[in-house]
């Protein structure tokens, strides 16, 4: 049995001062926050999915996921996740996979 999935990671937050909140019309209150997905064999994370983001008003806990975003949080929320860098363990299943592909043809390349 294997076990895979994805696992979405918090990689950065930000308050942003400008943007107003759609619901409640409050200036300043929103979070802008950036998650990076991904993949994974049995809880060990293989390589990156994608970013996906949310906005969250901290007066009417108003969430907005990036879609929903109008587009002035939208262009800001965009700077930010291009901003926003994800951490190297999401790689270390590629590592891993890469040192077993090499040692599976250095083993082949002296027996042979």
């Amino acid at each position: 049995m294997i076990i895979y999935g994805s696992k979405s990671v918090h990689l950065k937050s930000e308050r942003s001062e400008m943007s107003v909140c759609p619901n409640c019309g409050t200036q300043g209150s929103l979070v802008l926050s950036v998650y990076r997905r991904h993949a994974h064999i049995f809880w060990i994370p293989l390589f990156p999915i994608g970013k996906k983001g949310l906005s969250q008003c901290q007066h009417c806990k108003n969430v907005l996921y990036t879609k929903e975003m109008p587009t002035p949080i939208r262009k800001e929320f965009n700077i930010l996740k291009n901003k926003a860098k994800g951490p190297l363990w999401q790689f270390v299943g590629l590592a891993i996979l890469l040192v077993a592909i090499v040692w599976a043809a250095l083993s082949v390349k002296l027996q042979g």
